[in-house]
């Protein structure tokens, strides 16, 4: 009799034994697989547009487009690549101005950098790219996320190239100094996680990619070569500790752009995502750093509003460009 239930007493035993040896199998497994396929693709994929050496990392930038005045796309906090994020808006808008989306340092084609990813560090970068590649035209910033801070610090520092700014469901400089940094933190290192252990990688691959870089919508729509190419971004850098350097500055960035100057009338365009009445006062007070603004909220739009409300968005900033063309002469020179 007491051997039966010694017997019985094994069996749950081995069960979990098994189970606990699947969950150490399993990302071991993944893991070495993220890793090999991560290296294979490094090694396979085409590097699209050019670099230039900033005083921190070699940044790689794409433009298209020709005009007597450049749309300069700054990425949100996280996102793989920049020129697929921006790759149909660059492409709907580059028949009528210069169109410029570049890599912060450790995404896309971009090189690490050991410098903190401080606002003047990155403002400064930006200045660099744009004194390179479009020297003698305005400025349009046209921002995603968290680039607000960067678009308006730049905006304060290089007055006389910022022609106006538009806003991609972004939050305000105020909203930013009081955002959790270690809720962020945690966000970004769960993401590292599911990445390394190739979860993300899976998920993809059986159709079903993360929403949180816009991924399951932005796959829809662009074409397959591209689609692969950010595919293989996020597989590469979804929560990378370049992101994580990023959002260990944010709060003290914000508190910099706070105690610079407001922007005047800087032509401002604020596109908005429909996402409930706390987050329609911050995109109240972002449009209030201007006094010529507009303010558009975007009906069944998620936080990658360029991509859920495409058609939406290029029209919005086409008129924008076209309204700042009383300004500047714009079209092709």
């Amino acid at each position: 009799m007491s051997d039966r239930k010694t017997t019985k007493s094994i069996k749950p035993a081995k069960r979990w034994l098994c189970v606990i040896a699947v969950l150490l199998v399993l990302p071991a497994v993944g893991a070495v697989w993220q890793t090999v396929a991560s290296l294979a693709e490094s090694k396979a994929l085409p590097i699209v547009g050019a670099a230039v050496a900033t005083n921190a990392y070699a940044m790689h930038y794409v433009s298209k487009g020709t005009g007597n005045c450049a749309v300069v796309f700054i990425a949100g906090s996280g996102t793989p690549c920049a020129c697929t994020d921006f790759y149909n808006l660059q492409e709907n808008l580059s028949d009528k101005v210069q169109t410029i989306s570049f890599d912060h340092a450790g995404s896309g084609f971009s090189s690490k950098t050991e410098k903190p990813r401080t606002v003047e560090n990155l403002s400064n970068e930006l200045k660099t790219l744009i004194d390179c590649v479009a020297p003698d035209k305005p400025i349009i910033l046209v921002c995603h996320s968290l680039g607000s801070l960067e678009a308006i610090y730049y905006a304060q520092q290089n007055p006389e190239k910022a022609a106006g700014i538009v806003f991609l469901d972004s939050g305000d400089p105020e909203f930013y100094r009081a955002d959790s940094e270690m809720a962020a933190k945690i966000l970004n290192r769960g993401i590292a996680f599911t990445r390394t252990i190739g979860l993300n990688r899976a998920l993809c691959a059986l159709g079903v990619p993360l929403p949180l870089y816009g991924e399951s919508e932005r796959l829809k729509r662009l074409p397959s070569d591209i689609a692969d190419l950010d595919k293989a971004m996020f597989n590469k850098y979804a929560g990378s500790k370049d992101t994580l350097q990023a959002i260990e500055e944010m709060n003290e960035n914000a508190e910099k752009v706070i105690n610079g100057p407001r922007l005047g009338e800087l032509p401002i365009l604020v596109l908005s995502s429909d996402s409930g009445e706390a987050w329609s006062v911050v995109q109240n007070t972002l449009a209030g750093w201007s006094e010529n603004s507009k303010q558009v909220t975007l009906a069944d739009s998620s936080h990658y509003l360029h991509w859920s409300n495409e058609d939406e968005v290029t029209k919005e900033i086409s008129d924008f460009i076209d309204s700042i063309g009383d300004l500047y002469v714009l079209g092709n020179s």
